[in-house]
């Protein structure tokens, strides 16, 4: 099972370094975050195998392993079946999605505390802008000494942290400090430090840009920077340019931190490809309650509904739509989210894995109290109760159909 909310998001405001300009970005990666909260919730785990992932091990892929795992060459995304294989002493879990996000929200209490500007990226990893602040701490490096102490005293969790002068590079530099370490790119060294990497490995640039740019013959990011412009713009349009700044570790933007909840989605892989509707559909209705509820409970409407398969043979297809009215009654996004899903899988291939996601959100606003019927007031204080009924007893304990 996988969560697809996002809290944060950073936005980007500029796409090069002015002239003269001195900022100083930390990236801070929590190490093998959800491994590692498991053996801090059970002690017993410590210094073991422990690989993280959905609740099905036979059909299921890699969320998180424990550094004790990956000495066995375990990567996230693998398998649980090459994993097994790999590592057959590690202690496989089903993830515990809340107690993530609980430390989750610990590590941004500490990192809003001791920086003036913080933005989350994901779950397990921040940017931090301390420009200026080396007064406060005396060096940069004293600073990622003190956010490593002050997060393994609260959560006993260890971070990795780059520190440079772009946000490209800080990720970069964080992932070569792993596990638990620390590396600070000088000033005037990003494109010395960057030059080596293949292009691929510079966040930002995906697959398919990877490929345009080796079949072009470049290959590492000190080829990238010395292309000139022209070309690149040529190749990539206004985004060349940009690849430039990135190879040469000069692209940044202002970490603009706005609180809003993107989508929420839930996908699950079935224990055997299945080809039945009616169990593709009990499966749909499963997934569309544990999004009514989380968007109930953030008092949020999906405007948009999409809906996802993966076939027995590892191709996806997907399909969206944007609902009449905005809503968060299951009743409603199953409603519409059948219509979409079953030509995905009648008569198609074997399915293993489905997917629904709930877009556009927006909170309650007046405009949707103005419409509101006095039959959409009962049906709101009706998942008001079920969601109620549903945190005190066992998740899977009853289902509702309506």
């Amino acid at each position: 099972m996988m969560e697809c909310d996002k809290k944060l998001q950073i936005r980007p405001r500029a796409c090069t370094v002015s002239a003269g300009s001195h900022r100083t970005f930390f990236h801070v990666d929590l190490d093998a975050f959800f491994a590692s909260v498991e053996q801090i919730k059970n002690p017993k785990l410590k210094n073991k195998p422990v690989i993280v992932g959905g609740r099905n091990s036979r059909r299921g892929v890699v969320a998180a392993a424990s550094y004790e795992a990956k000495r066995f060459g375990v990567t996230t995304g693998m398998p649980w079946q090459q994993a097994r294989q790999k590592c057959p002493n590690a202690i496989f879990l089903a993830a515990d999605f809340e107690a993530y996000a609980e430390y989750s929200e610990k590590v941004q209490n500490i990192l809003n505390d001791m920086a003036p500007v913080v933005a989350q990226a994901s779950v397990d990893e921040s940017y931090l802008d301390l420009t200026g602040c080396e007064r406060i701490y005396g060096t940069f490096r004293r600073a990622a000494e003190k956010i490593h102490g002050a997060v393994f005293a609260d959560t006993g969790l260890s971070v990795s942290i780059g520190i440079a002068g772009s946000q490209s590079v800080s990720k970069m530099a964080s992932k070569l400090a792993k596990p638990c370490g620390m590396m600070e790119v000088p000033k005037g060294a990003e494109a010395k430090f960057l030059s080596p990497f293949p292009v691929e490995t510079m966040p930002g640039i995906g697959p398919q840009i990877g490929e345009r740019l080796k079949s072009m013959g470049i290959l590492t990011l000190g080829q990238l920077a010395a292309i000139p412009s022209s070309l690149l713009r040529t190749s990539f349009g206004i985004y060349g340019p940009f690849l430039k700044s990135k190879a040469m570790g000069k692209d940044t933007w202002e970490l603009e931190v706005t609180e809003v909840i993107k989508s929420v989605g839930k996908q699950e892989t079935f224990e055997e490809d299945v080809s039945d509707w009616e169990t593709i559909r009990r499966k749909l209705f499963c997934l569309i309650e544990k999004v009514g509820q989380k968007l109930r409970g953030e008092n949020l409407y999906a405007r948009r509904i999409c809906v996802f398969v993966r076939y027995a043979d590892f191709t996806t297809s997907g399909v969206s739509k944007t609902i009449p009215e905005p809503s968060h009654f299951d009743r409603v996004l199953s409603g519409q989210a059948e219509t979409l899903m079953k030509p995905l899988v009648v008569r198609r291939k074997p399915v293993r894995l489905i997917g629904f996601t709930a877009q556009n959100l927006i909170q309650k606003t007046p405009q949707l109290d103005l419409f509101r019927t006095a039959k959409s007031e009962r049906w709101e204080r009706f998942y008001s109760s079920l969601d109620r009924l549903k945190q005190k007893l066992p998740t899977g304990s009853f289902r509702v159909r309506i």
